[in-house]
């Protein structure tokens, strides 16, 4: 009877084999071997492959392989007598192997990311504009890619960037970014949108610096702006479709377009609603003051 036939008596030895083997990167046989010599104790490569029923002639390779992987001992005899190292020592050598060839493969990784990049971004970044010069049409999610795009179109701003937003939630961290960038361009930031509950205290505070960097903003309630756009020095166009369910996480729809009529006629539309708002300052203020009462007693570091 070889081990394997009293490996199928008990779980745990089988569960090991298999962590082994397929969670620590140790072959069947190897897995198998060491197993064994942690049940039976020292063997030598002849009791090792009756026991465990592996082939004489992989017998040797076997237990040199796990002698270098830091699982077995080797005593000199004739023959050799091979024996299972502590599991918790051999974890932990396996372990640091295995950590420090993760940290090398990731830094080729990160290496060949870097000149991937310098390869190709010079080239997709002048293909990307062409595009988006002479296309008409673009109709894709709201999402990261979306943003970036987004964020690049405001940074390119030359005179005027005009936003009408029904949104119930604060604009992301780098599209103010990007407004502060065309803000010290000179470029004229005007927008009407409205503040609700969904603004944390730092949402507040990063709209207010905003607002202290140039951008003019009126407020007005999501109810009267139908249409949620942004028009881009009076030539492209971003129209985003209204989420009915936007307390939630939601994927969104935007149509891009790159038509000076089209943007025209949206410019005209902003003035109807711009004389409409209210100065949004003070409902900041007023914001951030509720915020701040509704924090303040639990508040109790100096």
């Amino acid at each position: 009877m070889n081990v394997l036939e009293n490996l199928m008596e008990h779980d745990k030895w089988l569960r090991s084999i298999r962590i082994l083997n397929k969670q620590l990167g140790l072959t069947s046989y190897e897995s198998r071997v060491y197993v064994a010599l942690v049940i039976f104790g020292p063997m030598s490569p002849k009791e090792v492959s009756e026991k465990v029923g592996i082939p004489w002639s992989r017998s040797y390779g076997v237990l040199r392989s796990l002698v270098e992987k830091g699982f077995l001992m080797e005593q000199s005899a004739k023959p050799s007598i091979y024996a299972a190292v502590e599991p918790l020592q051999a974890m932990k050598a396996l372990l640091t192997d295995i950590e420090m060839e993760t940290l090398s493969r990731l830094s080729n990784i990160k290496r060949d990311a870097q000149e991937l990049t310098q390869l190709l971004s010079p080239t997709y970044k002048k293909s990307k504009e062409s595009k988006l010069q002479t296309s008409k049409l673009w109709f894709t999610q709201r999402d990261s890619a979306f943003l970036s795009l987004y964020c690049a179109s405001i940074k390119k701003c030359e005179k005027e960037l005009l936003v009408a937003t029904n949104s119930m939630r604060p604009p992301e961290r780098e599209i103010l970014k990007a407004v502060i960038q065309v803000l010290k361009k000179g470029v004229s930031c005007r927008v009407v949108r409205q503040i609700t509950e969904f603004w944390t205290l730092r949402d507040l505070k990063r709209y207010e610096d905003v607002l202290k960097a140039g951008s003019q903003v009126r407020y007005l309630d999501r109810n009267d702006i139908p249409l949620r756009f942004a028009v881009f020095d009076e030539r492209e166009v971003i129209i985003i479709f209204p989420d009915e369910r936007e307390s939630e996480i939601q994927e969104t729809k935007a149509l891009w377009l790159c038509l000076p009529p089209l943007a025209e006629m949206l410019r005209r539309n902003f003035e109807e609603l711009w004389k409409r708002g209210r100065p949004i300052l003070p409902i900041l203020e007023k914001a951030k003051m509720k915020k701040q009462k509704k924090k303040s007693p639990s508040a109790c570091d100096p």
